[in-house]
């Protein structure tokens, strides 16, 4: 019957209607969420039906689907910014805070104590058998074995402190990454018309945070899936996740990042981004200085020592060592101090050069000078004093790099963010037109189906 059929299009047509008001009514509803994606509903014509007689007829309206309005490129791709952002300032935040400590003023830096050691040695060519005088250079020794004491101490207490927060931070991130499994395997069983936007709404922060925290290569599939990936290696594939783990080698004893894979584990250090691939990379940096001030102590200190030693101290007994480190020590910057018996007897200082030097020789304290100006460092090509100076540039250096990089991501994640907003943020003049658009539709509809059951009435009162 042509007005049961009527009835039926504009049941479809209200039901289809009263979907565009709820999913506006949503879309108003959230308009200041944070996170929440405008929605959009998708309807199409519903397969007609052919008659006997060879007529197609029409069966109305349905809804194909409710989705999100989201620009998948711009997405993904604000995703990478910023873990790439979020890596170069935890690396920049984290190496000022190094070289606030590790600088330690202008007065107490170890540029500093060098000078005034090499400067006491001067004053002692005035006149090298003053007691006083032997006893400023020794103190002045001790002063510049604070500084790089200080300064190793600085760099290693700084380095175990990122990589306490690298543990922390996978900790974290294994947590959020069994919370987007969970949501992924719920969207994944969700029904299809309505469509679980809420769901993607709550994964998307998610990894949101995965990017901040690690950083990485974001596909969002046709289907609301969506996969992250490290350097090539995924890390969530649909409903799949591979955890992170930490890892100390036995020898180095330095900390590394892993990633499952099948029975075993592979090193993904290099591939980080986000705040753990910051915290990597400002690691990586501190080691550099750290080895650089190790290289320092010990080469300076076995230089001085072979000088030091070819003189004689006011006994006319050959010189010892003036300095000492360790043995077995693994940071020559932590562990490097004065000779025990000189640092109590000042005499032993060997400033004459020879044993039977008169009272007053100093002519081994110009062979102590000269180590100063001698070329011991990166291949023969810096003084002491340069090589100390390139530690400090070199760290410098790599704070401004990362701030320059971080403004640079930083400027690209805003574009990309603006652009995304464009798309999927909740315009409320734009949701009102719906509203208007969908409440004559359904209006339409209900007049329809008004239209459709006073026919069918009137044939009741006929057949009658």
């Amino acid at each position: 019957m042509s007005s049961i059929n009527t009835l039926h299009i504009g049941r479809t047509g209200l039901k289809t209607a009263s979907y565009g008001v709820e999913v506006t009514g949503q879309n108003v509803a959230n308009a200041s969420t944070e996170g929440y994606v405008r929605r959009r509903i998708a309807s199409e014509t519903r397969v007609p039906h052919r008659t006997n007689s060879g007529i197609s007829k029409g069966q109305g309206v349905q809804v194909s689907s409710i989705s999100r309005a989201i620009d998948r490129f711009t997405t993904e791709r604000a995703f990478e910014a910023l873990g790439e952002q979020s890596m170069a300032m935890t690396a920049q935040e984290t190496l000022t805070v190094v070289e606030a400590n590790f600088r330690e003023g202008d007065t107490a830096s170890i540029s500093d104590r060098l000078d005034r050691f090499f400067d006491s040695i001067t004053e002692l060519t005035s006149e090298p058998s003053d007691h006083g005088l032997r006893m400023s250079m020794r103190d002045s020794g001790q002063d510049l074995v604070d500084a790089v004491n200080r300064g190793g101490a600085a760099l290693l207490e700084s380095s175990r402190r990122a990589e306490e927060r690298i543990k922390d931070e996978i900790k974290s991130i294994n947590l959020i990454l069994d919370e987007i499994e969970t949501l992924n395997r719920r969207i994944s069983d969700s029904d299809a018309v309505t469509g679980p936007g809420d769901l993607m709404d709550a994964r998307d922060a998610l990894v949101e945070k995965v990017a901040e925290k690690v950083g990485s290569d974001v596909d969002y599939k046709a289907n609301g899936q969506i996969s992250l990936f490290i350097g090539g290696h995924a890390l969530v594939q649909d409903v799949h996740i591979r955890h992170l783990s930490t890892d100390t080698h036995p020898t180095t004893g330095n900390l590394s990042v892993k990633m499952e894979a099948g029975n075993g584990a592979v090193t993904v250090d290099g591939l980080l981004k986000g705040e753990i691939g910051g915290l990597v990379r400002a690691r990586d940096q501190i080691s550099d200085s750290l080895d650089s001030l190790d290289e320092f102590a010990q080469d300076f200190v076995d230089e001085f020592n072979v000088q030091h030693s070819s003189g004689f101290d006011a006994s006319g007994i050959p010189g010892l060592d003036f300095f000492s480190i360790a043995a077995g020590a693994t940071n020559a910057s932590t562990s490097m101090s004065l000779d025990a018996v000189l640092a109590v007897d000042s005499t032993l200082i060997a400033a004459a050069g020879s044993p039977s030097a008169e009272v007053g020789d100093g002519s081994n304290l110009d062979n102590l000078l000269s180590v100063e100006e001698t070329k011991l460092f990166t291949s023969s090509t810096m003084n002491s004093r340069e090589f100390i100076s390139s530690i400090y540039s070199d760290l410098g250096n790599a704070i401004v790099a990362f701030e320059v990089e971080a403004t640079t991501h930083g400027a690209i994640v805003s574009d990309l963010n603006s652009l995304k907003e464009a798309t999927s943020n909740v315009d409320l003049d734009e949701e009102a037109v719906s509203l208007i658009q969908y409440q004559a539709a359904y209006q339409a509809a209900a007049r329809i189906v008004t239209a459709a059951d006073s026919l069918l009435q009137e044939l009741m009162q006929t057949v009658r």
